[in-house]
């Protein structure tokens, strides 16, 4: 991050950045803006309909577990042994879908990781002491570049702990331990918090792209 000794001088009299540093700050803005997209459509697919899926696969491991602990009890052995295979080729076809949807959430956060670096890159090459310009000091339909920087650190690094803890979790599921996949569900959620960064900065970047 740019420390606070980079603030944009507010100085009428300051030169401004030239064209080719704002084209430069914009692309890299726009590559920012379009991964942050990206994992916010990725993150509505997990803790939404895929969390519907793993409810789907919790009831299986549910019902793979009580059937083992209660082997011979419930049904003749022959049709426990057809239930078992039902269950597990279940479990399994769903897991691999949902392990797909985190392994594409994980890929997607290092690109925006990535795409930030460049951008932090970029904005470490102005003299934030002498450069001014519309897009560093911000208008009354945008917000300075700074708030780009700042609020951008803290919603990739708020990313970074949710998308660990997803792959994480995911990574410890045993398919004939039920708990391990319900740890996995109940880990699928956003924060308000996050939620209202994700929103609020997307909705300003849109001012900030060609």
């Amino acid at each position: 991050m740019l420390s606070t000794s980079k603030t944009p001088s507010k100085q009428p009299a300051a030169p401004v950045a030239s064209s080719l540093e704002e084209d430069r700050i914009q692309s890299s803005l726009a590559s920012f803006y379009a991964s942050l997209r990206s994992i916010d459509a990725q993150l509505r697919q997990l803790v939404g309909p895929e969390r519907l899926a793993v409810d789907k696969t919790l009831t299986k491991a549910v019902r793979l577990e009580l059937l083992v602990k209660n082997d011979g009890k419930l049904y003749p052995t022959g049709e426990i042994e057809h239930i078992e295979t039902e269950c597990l080729h279940e479990i399994n076809r769903r897991l691999l879908a949902t392990g797909r949807a985190v392994k594409a959430l994980t890929d997607g956060y290092q690109q925006l990781l990535q795409a930030y670096r460049d951008l932090d890159s970029v904005c470490g090459e102005l003299d934030w002491s002498k450069e001014n310009s519309e897009l560093m000091a911000g208008s009354s339909r945008q917000k300075p570049l700074e708030y780009y920087l700042q609020e951008g650190y803290r919603i990739v690094h708020q990313l970074n702990g949710l998308v660990v803890g997803f792959e994480l979790t995911f990574n410890a599921i045993e398919i004939r331990d039920s708990s391990s996949v319900q740890r996995f569900r109940d880990c699928l959620t956003i924060s308000e918090e996050l939620q209202l960064y994700l929103q609020e900065y997307l909705s300003y970047a849109i001012f900030l792209l060609k």
